[in-house]
C-alpha cells in the first residue's frame, strides 16, 4: 500500500526511511519534515465525520503519519477550549481576542498532542526504551505516554529544571537524570543515547509536528472554520507554531479555508536567537550557549526548527518579539486574573507579546488574534512567587481580618512589584514619620504608630548592616512585620548573638536573650552558625522546640541581597506553626525567625 508521507531534509532535501532516521538529517543533520501526498489524502478523508464530529486530536487520523491505527497511544489529548479574553481584549482595544488553553491537555500541556503521534511511531517501529531530552514540559508528558505504552523511558533535563515537571516525570516512572548543563547539550546527549544503546529518540522532531499541527485544526474549527489574522506563539525550539502553521496549511490545500494567518512568534530577552535572526533578516541563527530566562519551557539555545519557522514567519508576512522577564511575569498575573486561564510564565508570553504590540499600534481592533497558552501555571509554581507575596497569617481574632481589610494589606505587594529595585533609603531616615510618608507613596496603605516604629527599626537595622533599601525591601520587612504584630505574648526577645565558625570544625554560638521575663546567656554548637545559635536559645528556654522544615531564598542577585527565611516550628505537643523574617544576614533573618516561631507557639497555644 503506497504511503501518503514521507521524510525529507528540510535543508538539503535529502529522502530518509523514517527506519534509517526520524530525527535530523544523516547528511547535513537539518532537521527532517514531513511531506504528504495530498491528493491520497484526501481519498480517504470524511469531511462531514471531521466537520461535526467532537474536537479531539484523535479525530484528525487520516492527516497523521500512522500506518496502523491498532498501535494508537492516546490519553485524550486536544479538544482544549479557545477561550474569547473579552476583559483582556477590552484593555487593549481588541475585540476578538482569544486563547488557546493548552494547559488542559492530559499532561498539562501542548506537548502531549505530538506525543501521541512520536510515541505511537515508537510503538509501531519496535522501540524497546525511549530517550528524551527535555526543559520540563516533554519529559512530563512523554513518560506519561511511555508508561501507557509499557515502554521504558529515560530523560535528561537540565539542573534547576521546575520542580512540577520533575515531579511528573519521576511519578510517570521515567529514568529521570539532570544534567549540569543547557537544553542543547542535554539533545545532544539525548542523541548519543539513542544511538548507543538503540533507543527511540523523541523530542521537537518531525513526528512530534505531525501531532502537534492538531492545534491549527481546531483553532480553524472552533473559529467555525475561519481563520484568524494572527496566531501568536512562544518560540523555544520552534516546533509548536511551526506545527501550528502547518496545519493551518494543509486545511486550506484541503479546501477548509480561503487564507491563512499572520505568524508572531515571541521569545524573552534571556533566549532570543529567533529575535535577533528575524531582525537580521536571516533564515539561519546563532546559537545562545547559556539561556537565562524564567521562561524555562523555552530555554532552547539552539532551535532546532529555527530555520522552518523563520521562514513560517517571513512566508506569512508575521514578526518576532520579545520581552523581559519581569513584564512577563506581570502579564502572567493580568492573563490569569482577567480571564481565569493560569499559564506557566512561557505560557503568557503570546499575551505578553500582543500586550506590547497593542501599545506600539500594532493591531486593529478588530483583527482576530489567537494566543497559545501553552502550559498550565502548576507545571511552574515558584515563578509567580518571584513577584508575588507570601499570604498573611493571623490571630482567629476577627479583628485581625478587619485590619487586613480595612488597611488594604492584600495590595502590600501588589502596588511594589513593578519598580522592586527602586532604592528608597540609602541612609537611616530621620524617624517612623518619615516611614509612614513612604509606605503611603510607595504602596498607597497607612499604619498606626506602633507598626511604622517597628519598620523604622528593621530598616535602621538594614541600613547598619551596610545594605541599602530597595523597594523590595521595604516590602519583605512591612509584610514581616504585619505578620508578627498581632501577636500578644512574647517569651522570646534575642537581643544579640555572636558565633565563631570553620572549615572542619562545628560552629561555635553565644546568645544574648530575654526569656520568659529573664535575662539570659547562653553557648552552643552546631553542624553551622544557624543551628549552633539555635541549640544556644534551646537550652536558655529549657523547652522543646524542634525545627522541622527550613527555607532560605533571594529574591535578587549579588550578595548584599535581602534573605528571606522560613521556619517551620513544632513543639512536644505536636502543634506546629510558620515563621518568616527578612535580612540581608542570613543568620540574622534565621534567628530573627526562630525568635517569631517562638512567640507564635507561646501566643497561640498558650504556652510551649
Amino acid at each position: 500500500m503506497k504511503k501518503a508521507y514521507k521524510l525529507k531534509c528540510f535543508l538539503c532535501e535529502k529522502e530518509h526511511d523514517e527506519q534509517e532516521s526520524a530525527t535530523t538529517c544523516t547528511s547535513c543533520h537539518g532537521p527532517l519534515e514531513t511531506y504528504y501526498n495530498y491528493d491520497l489524502i484526501a481519498q480517504k478523508l470524511n469531511t462531514y465525520a471531521l466537520k461535526t464530529a467532537p474536537i479531539s486530536a484523535l479525530k484528525y487520523m487520516a492527516l497523521y503519519p500512522i500506518d496502523d491505527f491498532k498501535n494508537i497511544v492516546s490519553l485524550e489529548e486536544g479538544g482544549t477550549p479557545l477561550i474569547h479574553a473579552k476583559n483582556l481584549g477590552k484593555k487593549l482595544g481588541l475585540n476578538n481576542l482569544y486563547i488557546k488553553n493548552e494547559g488542559m491537555n492530559p499532561t498539562g500541556c501542548f506537548k502531549d498532542r505530538g506525543t501521541m503521534v512520536e510515541i505511537t511511531k515508537a510503538k509501531e517501529m519496535g522501540a524497546k526504551a525511549i530517550c528524551v531530552a527535555s526543559t520540563g514540559n516533554m519529559a512530563a508528558s512523554v513518560s506519561a505516554y511511555s508508561a501507557a505504552a509499557g515502554i521504558p523511558c529515560y530523560v535528561l533535563v537540565p539542573e534547576g529544571t521546575p520542580l512540577g515537571k520533575l515531579s511528573q516525570t519521576l511519578t510517570f516512572g521515567a529514568r529521570l537524570i539532570q544534567v549540569r548543563a543547557s537544553y542543547s547539550t542535554c539533545a545532544e546527549l539525548a542523541e548519543q543515547m539513542a544511538q548507543r544503546f538503540g533507543y527511540y529518540l523523541a523530542g521537537d522532531y518531525t513526528f512530534r509536528t505531525e501531532g502537534q499541527k492538531s492545534e491549527g485544526y481546531e483553532i480553524i474549527e472552533q473559529l467555525f472554520w475561519r481563520c484568524p489574522d494572527y496566531v501568536v506563539c512562544p518560540i523555544g525550539c520552534g516546533t509548536n507554531l511551526h506545527a501550528i502553521f502547518k496545519g493551518i496549511q494543509e486545511l486550506e490545500k484541503l479546501g477548509f479555508i480561503r487564507r491563512l494567518p499572520k505568524l508572531i512568534g515571541v521569545q524573552t530577552e534571556g533566549c532570543n536567537p529567533v529575535v535577533k535572526a528575524f531582525e537580521a533578516g536571516r533564515l539561519d541563527f546563532d546559537s545562545i550557549k547559556n539561556p537565562r530566562t524564567v521562561a524555562s519551557a523555552i530555554a532552547a539555545g539552539t532551535p532546532l526548527d529555527g530555520a522552518k519557522i523563520l521562514k513560517d514567519v517571513y512566508d506569512s508576512e508575521g514578526t518576532v518579539v520579545e520581552v523581559d522577564d519581569e513584564y512577563l511575569l506581570e502579564c502572567q498575573q493580568e492573563q490569569t486574573r482577567a480571564e481565569g486561564v493560569f499559564s506557566e510564565p512561557s505560557g503568557a508570553l503570546a499575551y505578553a507579546a500582543v500586550k506590547k504590540l497593542s501599545g506600539e499600534g500594532f493591531f486593529n481592533e478588530d483583527d482576530v488574534v489567537v494566543c497559545m497558552a501553552t502550559g498550565n501555571g502548576l507545571k511552574d509554581p515558584k515563578s509567580p512567587l518571584k513577584i508575588l507575596p507570601e499570604p498573611a497569617s493571623v490571630e482567629p481574632d476577627f479583628k485581625e481580618i478587619e485590619r487586613f481589610i480595612e488597611q488594604k494589606l492584600y495590595a502590600v505587594r501588589e502596588s511594589g512589584r513593578i519598580e522592586k529595585t527602586k532604592v528608597l533609603f540609602t541612609k537611616s531616615p530621620k524617624d517612623s514619620k518619615a516611614i509612614s510618608k513612604v509606605l503611603a507613596d510607595e504602596f498607597d496603605i497607612s499604619v498606626n504608630g506602633g507598626i511604622s516604629e517597628a519598620i523604622y527599626r528593621s530598616v535602621t537595622g538594614f541600613l547598619e548592616k551596610g545594605k541599602e533599601i530597595t523597594k523590595a525591601d521595604l516590602q519583605y520587612i512591612l509584610e514581616e512585620i504585619l505578620d508578627e504584630f498581632s501577636l500578644k505574648n512574647r517569651v522570646l526577645a534575642i537581643s544579640d548573638f555572636k558565633v565563631q565558625t570553620t572549615m572542619h570544625d562545628q560552629a561555635e554560638a553565644e546568645v544574648w536573650a530575654e526569656a520568659f521575663g529573664k535575662e539570659v546567656h547562653a553557648y552552643g554548637k552546631g553542624v553551622g552558625p544557624v543551628d549552633a545559635a539555635i541549640q544556644a536559645l534551646k537550652d536558655a528556654l529549657k523547652v522543646k522546640v524542634w525545627l522541622i522544615d527550613y527555607e532560605v531564598a533571594i529574591d535578587a542577585s549579588g550578595v548584599d541581597a535581602a534573605v528571606e527565611v522560613k521556619m517551620t516550628l513544632k513543639n512536644e505537643k505536636g502543634h506546629r506553626v510558620v515563621a518568616r523574617s527578612t535580612s540581608p544576614d542570613i543568620i540574622v533573618a534565621s534567628l530573627k525567625a526562630f525568635e517569631k516561631g517562638v512567640n507564635i507557639l507561646y501566643s497561640k497555644l498558650e504556652g510551649i
